[in-house]
């Protein structure tokens, strides 16, 4: 959302300089800066590609612990220590 904002504020602003500069000659620097302002808006635009889903969340002990409500004693954490699921019926092999 901010840069989808930011690019139309750019497109804006640089609308509003290219009305004033139609009433004077603008400069050659100002036109070669307005086309890089408004070609960076369009590189900024997330609308101007197709829309992805973002990437999965880290599901790390520490990224989740804000979010767990429950006792972890009576449901152990199905995670081992590398984040690989164990089914709750298998025991963790322990490192001798």
């Amino acid at each position: 959302m901010e840069a989808w904002h930011r690019a139309d504020e750019i497109r804006a602003f640089s609308r509003a300089a290219r009305v004033r500069a139609d009433g004077a000659s603008a400069s050659a620097g100002e036109l070669e800066w307005l086309q890089w302002a408004e070609a960076y808006a369009e590189r900024i635009n997330p609308l101007s590609a197709p829309l992805r889903t973002p990437p999965d969340p880290p599901a790390s002990r520490e990224a989740l612990r804000e979010h767990l409500q429950g006792d972890l004693y009576p449901h152990p954490w199905p995670f081992d220590s590398k984040g690989c699921w164990t089914p709750p019926d298998e025991k963790v092999a322990q490192s001798p």
